[in-house]
């Protein structure tokens, strides 16, 4: 058997090996560590930006909930406004049909529509969220995010205002004219009503989508990136052997050249 003490390629054999196994060693204990079979470029190229792409559709679609609440918010504001309003105008039906009978005040009757008009105005001039008023008729429409890529859907501001209701002028002294304006106005109203609802309807769809498309986004993430921490242990233990196995042997191929000296002995 030949022996040198220049070359020992059990030795270099050995930390070969070992070497392989410390490198195996670290990245298994950076998934236990960071839970991520993909931490970062080197692990898994191509998984990796695409794990990007994902991370920022993920956040894009945290902004899209947050339009997404602004504008629950706003119309469900406006949508209490304008029910309180067609509350008040069927007390005001009630006051105008009581002015057709003769025997009543109308003066008292006609104090009270007059309160009761200055709560619409009241109303409609303080549903506001956030500095956005839907029901005054003199802000911009709402346009409010629901999707990725900067789609929105339009809300359109409404005018719940006595001219608008046609209600600017109600004189119970001609309680037929009188009913015809209230009429008109319960009809416009209801209109109001069922344009802010379906606005609400489809923003809560949306919403709800919205938390479902994160959620599906979130677990194919987790998927692609998320280590197996069950096998990652396992295998962070055999490895852990696997080193103290290695380490044994690099320090007896280190020594065998040690046993030249016994030919000088």
């Amino acid at each position: 058997m030949t022996f040198s003490i220049n070359t020992n390629p059990t030795a270099m054999a050995a930390l070969r090996t070992l070497s392989a196994t410390q490198s195996s060693l670290s990245h298994t204990q950076r998934q236990v560590e960071t839970g991520l079979k993909v931490a970062e470029p080197k692990d898994n190229p191509a998984s990796f930006t695409i794990a990007q792409s994902m991370h920022a559709d993920i956040a894009s679609l945290g902004a899209v909930e947050e339009g997404l609440t602004f504008g629950q918010a706003t119309v469900s504001v406006a949508n209490a406004g304008a029910l309180q309003v067609s509350n008040i105008l069927i007390d005001i039906n009630e006051k105008v049909t009581q002015a057709f009978n003769g025997g009543l005040d109308v003066t008292v009757l006609q104090k009270e529509v007059d309160a009761l008009l200055e709560q619409i105005t009241s109303f409609a001039t303080t549903s506001t969220f956030n500095g956005v008023n839907l029901l005054d008729g003199t802000g911009a429409d709402l346009d409010v995010l629901t999707g990725l890529g900067g789609v929105t859907q339009t809300i359109p501001v409404q005018d719940l205002t006595l001219a608008t209701l046609g209600l600017a002028t109600l004189d119970l002294t001609d309680p037929a004219a009188a009913l015809t304006s209230v009429d008109a106005a319960e009809t416009l109203i209801g209109s109001v009503i069922t344009t802010l609802g379906t606005a609400a309807n489809k923003l809560d769809s949306q919403a709800d989508f919205t938390q479902l498309l994160t959620d599906k986004l979130k677990e194919g993430l987790g998927i692609l990136v998320d280590a197996n921490l069950a096998e990652a242990s396992a295998q962070l233990q055999a490895l852990q052997t696997k080193e103290q196995l290695g380490i044994q042997s690099l320090s007896i191929a280190n020594s065998r050249p040690q046993s030249i000296l016994k030919l000088f002995q």
